[in-house]
């Protein structure tokens, strides 16, 4: 009987061990994935950018400026660089009447090329909006198959805020891994009246949890009938954190 409990122990904890490494080895590969993208973008800035492409054929900027308010929601990889997240960072504006800024890919496929890593993004609207604020919020697409948010930045306070009530909404939050920990003063979500922010990266399947049917296309996105309870309760919370944090 004293054997056939340590046999059954024994493959218990050796099942255990492989999901273990398993689960190491997805994080590891997403992280190298994600940061393969930020080091390997077709161009170092936006004028390098702008120079090659065509606004509002293949990407466009939405701004929305509310005065007398320091805070700034902000999503540079919209459209269908990093899909969901203009949406969701738009949400959030929109609730707690706070300024907003997307870049917006729309090319018909391959929007990752119009992809510029937050420390290069120096668009010159971003900038002014930027200087103006003390507060920014800024929202990124991260691949993962699991629904996560990494929370990331220098403003710690806000942080602990936006992660308590994120939590509190039933979201599971992670520190963010080594690449995308925005604590540089480069990221310019750092780059506000007070040197500090917030960086939410949310993963694929986070983003697709926002969406009916789980699509992230253009013709689903585009529409508000779409947005799930999810996409709501996930605004609703970042807000609440603004809020309390201010």
């Amino acid at each position: 009987m004293q054997r056939h409990w340590n046999k059954k122990y024994y493959y218990a904890l050796v099942i255990g061990l492989i999901i273990t490494i398993i689960a190491l080895f997805s994080a590891i590969y997403f992280t190298r994935q994600n940061a393969v993208n930020q080091t390997s973008d077709t161009y170092k800035d936006f004028n390098d950018l702008k120079h090659h492409t065509t606004q509002n054929k293949d990407w466009k900027i939405s701004t929305k400026h509310v005065k007398n308010d320091n805070i700034l929601i902000t999503a540079i990889h919209g459209g269908g660089i990093e899909p969901g997240s203009t949406e969701i960072a738009r949400r959030i504006a929109n609730i707690g009447k706070y300024d907003f800024y997307s870049f917006q890919g729309l090319l018909p496929a391959d929007n990752q090329r119009l992809h510029i890593t937050s420390t290069n993004y120096d668009e010159p609207q971003l900038m002014n909006m930027l200087a103006a604020t003390k507060e920014t919020i800024s929202v990124h697409g991260f691949n993962g198959e699991d629904p996560l948010i990494y929370i990331g930045g220098k403003d710690k306070y806000m942080a602990k805020a936006i992660r308590t009530e994120l939590r509190k909404a039933g979201f599971t939050i992670k520190s963010s891994p080594k690449g995308i920990e925005a604590m540089s003063e480069d990221n310019f979500v750092n780059q506000n009246g007070t040197d500090s922010g917030v960086q939410l990266e949310l993963t694929t399947k986070q983003r697709q949890l926002f969406f009916k049917d789980l699509k992230l296309d253009k013709t689903t996105r585009n529409n508000s009938d779409n947005y799930t309870h999810t996409f709501y309760k996930f605004a609703k919370a970042v807000h609440k954190g603004i809020e309390k944090a201010k």
